[in-house]
Formats: structure tokens, sequence, C-alpha cells
């Protein structure tokens, strides 16, 4: 489902499911973008029956919650989670620039993601004004019960949460995938997270500024060892359902806290970010595929 007003898109949503399953999901899309605070005019749900063979499963990434106060202080924490995964500071610099002036040719955020080269920073996704939209993911029923139970014991009760997990694992598991940076477009939302196979998903409570517009992700590769397109194919095309849930937890259970000074909670907070540590991830009936385009959350 994809909702928008005057062109503007407004609410998206995307679900794996079997037949049956069609009508009260079509009807629980609809729903979502007409409770949306911007009315849509224009509401579009695609349906696509898909092979149940084709279908990849996927444990989801580990979470691990960072609270910050400001955000600098978010930014230089997931700068440092970004390098700990393999991105260079260029890069780093180079995707958080492109997020906060606005990716796409016009100056404004773009419906898709940036491809950005892990070691230079430069952009390489084919069409600078769409980019890339990674689809075609979702839970199992059963393990999306028990994402939403560990999610709501650490206090993220929104959807919204969820469905950025399921993506970002997704992208994480991408042929040449270094790791993902991405804050969300709606101006109230402000928290954000980098993910990557190497550090889990990364939630960071606080990525710009209340009233703050912009957004985006970026999909960090070795381009050297990348297939670019297909790379692409599997982000678009290549079915994924996650049926293993990973862990949940706040980082001040690793008895880290952020002090009081600006200059100290950035050096601190970014330092002990950095000592994550590695969390490998596992790799991975017919089902039909209700598609959407949901703007940049996390």
């Amino acid at each position: 489902m994809r909702a928008s007003a005057g062109g503007r898109h407004v609410s998206g949503a995307e679900r794996i499911i079997l037949p049956q399953e069609l009508d009260h999901v079509m009807t629980q899309m609809t729903t979502r973008a007409r409770s949306r605070s911007l009315q849509p005019d224009h509401i579009v749900v695609s349906v696509e029956r898909i092979d149940g063979g084709s279908i990849r499963h996927m444990r989801a990434l580990d979470v691990v919650m960072v609270a910050v106060p400001h955000a600098l202080n978010g930014r230089s924490t997931a700068a440092a989670v970004l390098q700990q995964a393999g991105v260079s500071s260029i890069a780093v610099e180079a995707a958080v620039r492109e997020i906060s002036r606005g990716p796409s040719p016009s100056g404004g955020n773009m419906r898709g993601a940036m491809i950005m080269d892990a070691a230079t920073g430069a952009r390489l996704e084919p069409d600078h004004a769409r980019g890339v939209r990674a689809s075609r993911f979702d839970w199992s029923p059963e393990a999306a019960v028990r994402i939403d139970g560990l999610l709501t014991t650490a206090g993220l009760t929104h959807f919204r949460t969820r469905e950025a997990l399921a993506l970002a694992t997704k992208v994480a598991h991408g042929p040449g995938v270094v790791a993902e940076l991405c804050w969300s477009d709606e101006p109230e939302y402000l928290a954000g997270y980098v993910s990557s196979l190497a550090t889990g998903y990364v939630r960071i409570s606080c990525m710009k500024q209340q009233g703050d517009p912009s957004g985006g992700r970026v999909f960090f590769v070795r381009s050297a060892l990348t297939d670019l397109a297909e790379l692409v194919r599997f982000l678009e095309k290549q079915a994924v359902l996650i049926t293993e849930t990973g862990t949940v937890h706040h980082y001040k259970d690793n008895n880290i806290s952020c002090p009081t000074t600006p200059m100290q909670r950035d050096s601190q907070c970014a330092a002990a970010v950095v000592d994550l540590g590695n969390r490998p991830e596992k790799q991975g009936s017919g089902k039909i595929r209700v598609k959407a385009g949901p703007a940049a959350r996390g």
C-alpha cells in the first residue's frame, strides 16, 4: 500500500501473506493510510503472487537501543558504529551531509535509498532522484509475535520499529553491503539507526532536531567487490521472511552512561559504542506479497 497527498508520500506498508489473509490485510492497510493526520487523496494497494520456494528465511538482527540527549550526540554515535562496521569517516560525513541537505537532485528527500561507496563516499545508485527501494520482506506470524513482545518490553511500541528492523535485516544480507544509516523524514520523529551484520541494529534515540523534515537512508557497499545490478535485484526482488528473532536490550545494560557536557557525551558515547562487538547473523506454500513504499523510519 502506498498513500499520498498532493503528490507527497504520507503512508506505506508491505506484507508477505497467505492468500486467505488478503482481504483482512488489505483492510488493515487502507485503515492505516486513512489514520494519518495528513489525509491521503490517493491510496494504491498492489498485490503480487510470489513463489513460496523462492523466499529466503532469515534471523533478525540483534537490537541495541542507545539513548542520547541531542542530535549531535546521536550522529557521533552513529559515526562510531558505522566506522566499526567498516565505513570510512569520509563516507560517513558524505552520507550525513547528503541526508541533511536533501539527497535528490531537487534538494528534497528521496523515496528510495542511496547506495554509497563505503570507502570514498561516492554515490552509486543508478537513479539519484528515485534511489533504490528495499522491498519484499516481512515477519513470519510467529516471529512477529515474538519480536513485538521483545520490543514492547524494551519500550518500543510503534510498528515502525518492527518494520525498520525487518528492512535492515534484509539489507544487511545484501551482497556487498557493509552497513546502513537511516533516520526518519517525519519532522516529529527523531530516532534513527545504524545496522550491519557486525553490529546488529543499533537504534539511536535522536538523530535530528525537532521539526526537521530531512531524512533518508544510505546503503554502504564495497564497490570493488559488489555487482551493483545484483545488489539492486536482491534489494528490490528477493523475497525475505524473518522467522527468528534476535535479542533486544538497552545500551545502559552494559553500564555505559553519557556524561553531561556535549564534548564529553560525544567522545565517550561514541567510544563506548565501538565496543558493541560482532554479531554474525544466520542466513537463511505459496505466498502473496502486498507491497508498499514506506517512508524512511527507524
